[in-house]
């Protein structure tokens, strides 16, 4: 499970690399060959930041008496995706909301600072990012008392102090620290590392949380979610990563991104390779790797494996 979490790192090796590094890419240029600039972009493309961390909106939650902290990136309801300041994204309901884990949320009165409920937390074999949302409201007459556990609050409704009430809402709050603790922090935002890439040309702010490999999760520190795989990974985005010779500085490419029918926070992978003898340019959108592969410049290989990294800034 991901206690601490690390900065994605720019690799030049293969899909073994590829996979080790989650949300990240090559940055070595060839330097021989060919040249793919028929395809390259007519006006010069907006430069990847160097900052290597975010500071993100932080909410804590209890599992099982410990606190966990969680951001909160998007939602599948237009409405509280507005209020809340978060993408939409229709597209996280990839399952019956039944099967996702459950995320509770206490409405009206509640005990002096009570924070949500989670169902499940990383290391649990249901733990996913997306979320259903549950409400929870005490009983008239009934004091409130602090809800730190699922079970709890469970055992509570089969008594009738309150009630939980299930929603069709879904939510992509990946959990990004499991701690020990048992008070809830002070602090509203928490450092996060950060990934950056390239849709139609402009600069996207993504965050890398969970993923379905194993492997991958451990060797980056992130989440491993097995459950992200409710359907199979091609229903997903494409997120295209150069493994191999690469032009300077070349990030991820999206696919899509918030505000477009398409965007979900959830991607395949896509590993690219340029063709021997092509000299590489910078890539930076979907159609532009899409017309290359058809000119058989480079290749596109979609891996079974399906990324949580919510975009959290277009820019």
């Amino acid at each position: 499970m991901s206690r601490v979490r690390a900065v994605l790192t720019l690799s030049a090796a293969g899909l073994f690399a590829i996979a080790a590094v989650g949300c990240s890419s090559s940055s070595k240029a060839a330097t021989t060959g060919t040249s793919a600039a028929t395809t390259a972009p007519t006006t010069p493309p907006a430069a990847i930041p160097t900052a290597k961390t975010v500071d993100q909106p932080v909410t804590y939650g209890y599992y099982d008496g410990h606190v966990d902290w969680m951001l909160s990136t998007d939602v599948s309801d237009k409405a509280q995706a507005t209020s809340s300041k978060i993408n939409y994204s229709a597209a996280i309901v990839n399952q019956a909301v039944s099967k996702f884990p459950s995320l509770y949320m206490v409405s009206g009165p509640a005990a002096a600072n009570q924070p949500f409920v989670f169902g499940s937390e990383p290391g649990e074999d249901d733990y996913s990012p997306l979320w259903r949302e549950i409400t929870v409201k005490w009983k008239a007459g009934v004091t409130p008392v602090l809800l730190v556990r699922d079970d709890q609050i469970n055992a509570l409704a089969g008594k009738g102090e309150l009630t939980e009430t299930p929603t069709s809402v879904v939510l992509n709050c990946p959990i990004v620290k499991v701690t020990a603790a048992t008070a809830v922090p002070t602090a509203k935002t928490v450092n996060q590392p950060v990934t950056y890439g390239y849709y139609d040309g402009h600069v996207d702010t993504m965050l890398s949380t969970d993923v379905t490999d194993k492997a991958q999760a451990a060797s980056e520190h992130i989440n491993y979610s097995a459950a992200l795989l409710a359907q199979p990974a091609g229903k997903n985005p494409a997120l295209y990563m150069v493994s191999g010779a690469a032009a300077p500085n070349q990030p991820v490419v999206y696919s899509t991104e918030p505000g477009e029918d398409s965007y979900s926070p959830l991607w395949q992978e896509v590993t690219v390779k340029w063709k021997a003898g092509v000299t590489p340019v910078l890539l930076v959108k979907d159609d532009q790797i899409n017309e290359l592969a058809t000119k058989g410049e480079l290749t596109v290989s979609p891996a079974p494996i399906v990324l949580n990294c919510p975009i959290v800034k277009v820019s």
